[in-house]
């Protein structure tokens, strides 16, 4: 299978992934609003918009070790920016939360900030690489 097949491949069954996240994302919320429910049935409720983003994650990380070493390379040290980039943001708002008063957020936030930080340092990275040639 050529390389363009597999990526194509790759970003179809990503996006159903995403697509039955917000599948359930939404399904979850409706049942949670519309229905008198559980403690323990409002608790699964909330997780289990997880499940997708599992599997999400195993689709991730089987198509990173088809990936060249070059790539992999890149995006491992993307991946060390964006964790390092948003933990130390989240330390620091939490850290200044006990001192001084500031609205909270939600830790849901911080998977879709970590991807927002791998991106863009994955794009510096590669357009640094791209001026040193």
């Amino acid at each position: 299978m050529s390389n363009l097949l597999k990526e194509k491949k790759f970003l179809v069954i990503f996006m159903m992934h995403i697509g039955m996240f917000l599948a359930v994302l939404g399904l979850s919320v409706v049942l949670n609003e519309t229905n008198d429910l559980s403690l323990y049935n409002k608790g699964f409720l909330a997780i289990s918009p997880v499940v997708p983003i599992i599997f999400l994650l195993r689709l991730v990380i089987n198509h990173y070790r088809s990936l060249d070493e070059y790539i992999q390379k890149v995006m491992g040290e993307s991946l060390l920016w964006a964790v390092g980039v948003v933990g130390c943001a989240a330390m620091a708002y939490g850290l200044l939360a006990q001192m001084v008063e500031v609205p909270s957020f939600s830790p849901a936030f911080m998977l879709p900030a970590i991807a927002v930080v791998f991106g863009i340092a994955q794009s510096i990275q590669l357009e640094s690489d791209a001026h040193e040639e």
